[in-house]
């Protein structure tokens, strides 16, 4: 762990042991008064001298630098995302809360109400760390001042002066959302006011409400800023063109994990668990849902993973994807969705693609868009219409020989037999991408989900005897 020199910064001229020295010879560093010591591995990666350490969070906000604003230097990085800094924010504050916890339960100290909820609210997984980052410092070797640890191969201390900047190639992301956390618990423990917290905890939450309150989020502060580290790897000397390719390489020769393969492994994302526990679940009994690779038309498999964690994102929440869903929201309506399944899985053929339109993805996110409306739309109708929608589901015509699921084929004549059909359509239906292709008297719905959703719900609504959309 790093720690501040104590020693003069005399001490750290390169001056043999007992020699006179005069105040030209320390001019150099008389501006450079703190020091940092760094215990490093050595360490040769693909032919490349680099050094491995542990450093505290504090110290290293204070020691670090990112090359992305062309103001302050030549840029060597992407630019900020604060959004996506916020969002692994509120993971490293969910690691810190759960680590918290953790030590007041072993204790058997009582876990405060306030902080349950904001648990709660953050959610639970099965493990919390963080990839080391990737740092250059740009100082020529000669410039850096190392001392060899005695007895030990392959291992020096490192003293930085406090100009001698660490710069992040890889890492800035988490470098923002440390200092994020960090701001917050500072603000947290000084004002006992929960504000501009970008997500750590409920936006309900004001003011801290008990002593024992502000003990836990103090001791929670001491653990982030003691005990909590950074793992980096260092490179040395490195211009700016080095710099850069080493910020491309580890950017884009990576291989990503496949969306349907990452969800399969992720346990945090409450949206997530509630569709592997659905899978788990005797609704599902026997049926295939593979995580990776195709489904075709003609495979056993029902659906990926991937699909169905999109059916449940507009279940919940009426977005295209599970990212950003709150344990607080998923949780309350976990009851409902898990009634949308019973009703669901009694369509008939509903596991089969030649028998069913409904088997298909396009068709459940938009009956899972409906009854998201009903209940929790802008303008939400309720649950008695809610519970009557699911009622009805299972007996509503889902065969491919309902004309109603091929409805930019149908001609203008027969549509005038579907009264009150056009109310619940937008009005630029037909421009909407519905069908892909008929293929032997099978409809196959658009891969456009977004558009396809556009239309179907209105048509599902009309024949659930719903009142059109507001």
């Amino acid at each position: 762990m790093p720690s501040p020199s104590s020693s003069p910064s005399a001490a750290h001229v390169q001056k043999p042991s007992g020699e006179e020295q005069t105040l030209a010879d320390v001019l150099d560093y008389a501006g450079s008064n703190r020091y940092i010591d760094l215990r490093m591995k050595r360490g040769i990666n693909l032919g490349s001298t680099t050094m491995v350490t542990t450093i505290d969070l504090g110290t290293f906000l204070t020691q670090s630098q990112v090359g992305n604003d062309p103001l302050k230097g030549e840029v060597t990085q992407r630019k900020l995302d604060m959004n996506h800094a916020r969002k692994m924010g509120v993971f490293i504050f969910k690691g810190l809360v759960s680590y918290t916890m953790a030590l007041w339960k072993e204790k058997g100290r009582p876990i405060p109400e306030e902080v349950l909820a904001i648990a709660s609210y953050l959610g639970e997984q099965p493990y919390y760390a963080w990839a080391p980052i990737v740092t250059s410092i740009r100082d020529e070797v000669r410039n850096i001042r190392v001392i060899s640890v005695p007895g030990v191969e392959g291992e020096l201390i490192l003293s930085l002066r406090s100009n001698q900047v660490i710069w992040v190639v890889d890492g800035q992301h988490r470098r923002i959302a440390w200092k994020i956390v960090l701001d917050y618990l500072n603000q947290l423990v000084r004002d006992r006011k929960y504000t501009k917290s970008s997500g750590l905890v409920p936006s309900d939450l004001k003011s801290i409400s008990s002593e024992e309150t502000v003990v836990f989020w103090h001791e929670a502060l001491a653990y982030y800023t003691e005990r909590f580290s950074i793992t980096m790897e260092v490179h040395f000397g490195l211009i700016l063109d080095q710099e850069r390719q080493l910020f491309h390489d580890l950017n884009n020769l990576q291989k990503t994990v496949s969306t349907s393969q990452a969800q399969a492994f992720d346990q945090s994302n409450p949206i997530n668990i509630f569709t592997h526990r659905l899978r788990e679940d005797g609704l599902l009994d026997g049926i295939e849902i593979v995580e990776d690779g195709r489904v075709d038309w003609n495979d056993k498999a029902w659906m990926r993973l991937d699909a169905l964690n999109a059916v449940n994102a507009r279940l919940f929440l009426n977005k295209t994807s599970i990212s950003g869903a709150k344990p607080s929201i998923v949780s309350e309506r976990e009851e409902d969705a898990w009634a949308f399944w019973g009703a669901v899985t009694k369509i008939p053929g509903i596991f089969h693609r030649d028998r069913s339109v409904a088997a298909q993805p396009a068709m459940l996110k938009s009956i899972a868009r409906v009854y998201f409306e009903l209940l929790w739309g802008r303008e939400p109708e309720g649950k008695p219409d809610a519970e009557k929608f699911l009622e009805r589901l299972p007996k509503i015509d889902f065969s491919h020989k309902n004309p109603l699921w091929n409805l930019p084929n149908i001609k203008e004549e027969e549509l005038s037999r579907y009264a009150g059909l056009m109310d619940h359509l937008p009005d630029n239906w037909r421009e909407k991408a519905l069908v892909d292709v008929v293929i032997e008297d099978k409809i196959h719905f658009s891969s456009r989900h977004n558009e396809v959703i556009l239309v179907l719900p209105g048509i599902i609504r009309y024949l659930a005897k719903l009142s059109p959309k507001k």
